[in-house]
């Protein structure tokens, strides 16, 4: 991921606000990591500063395996989809027929984003250092990145603002797009202040 992220940089101008969703929010941190002076504000959607434990590196490798085989919409529909949206999305099963085809589409991609998952650093490490807005939004009921992992970033960083969308798990962004997009957009608005 550092070498995407610096290739990246040079397409970008000297300061910019940068979001990310789930994985997306891992690969954030390390914009900030590299460029810390470049970016005027982040926001976190469903994201985790954490490593992966030894635990989870395991089960992505066996997924990976299940989707080199080529099982992704197994490895979707038996392990990640249960735990993706909340109990209470009206249109579960339109999301989940919805992820499964972009993850059809894009299973190449599958073994390098598990591994950017996996081999993620300890972001916690850098919080209290991270003098920028920072907006922490997820769903009450995410099962993936629980409110406990919201909270402990928040906690740590100087000028985080943590938002909670009801009725939404994981995938905020697909489960609840009208709160998700009006978050931001409040956001960037007080940011750039």
């Amino acid at each position: 991921m550092e070498k995407e992220v610096t290739a990246h940089l040079k397409h970008l101008p000297p300061r910019f606000f940068i979001a990310g969703f789930s994985l997306g929010g891992i690969v954030a941190f390390e914009f900030y990591r590299q460029a810390r002076e470049r970016i005027a504000g982040l926001a976190l959607i469903a994201s985790n500063a954490r490593s992966d434990p030894d635990a989870s590196k395991l089960k992505r490798h066996n997924l990976v395996a299940q989707a080199k085989r080529g099982d992704i919409a197994g490895v979707l529909q038996n392990e990640l989809l249960p735990k993706y949206f909340s109990e209470l999305c009206e249109n579960r099963e339109a999301l989940s027929d919805l992820i499964v085809a972009m993850a059809t589409a894009t299973a190449p991609r599958f073994e390098n984003q598990s591994a950017y998952a996996g081999e993620r650093p300890d972001s916690r490490v850098m919080l209290s250092s991270m003098h920028v807005p920072v907006l922490i939004l997820f769903g009450r009921d995410d099962r993936v990145v629980p409110r406990e992992r919201q909270t402990e970033m928040a906690a740590a960083m100087p000028h985080a603002v943590m938002q909670e969308v009801a009725r939404c798990g994981h995938f905020v962004p697909l489960e609840a797009p009208n709160a998700c997009s009006l978050a931001l957009q409040r956001w960037m608005g007080s940011a750039e202040d």
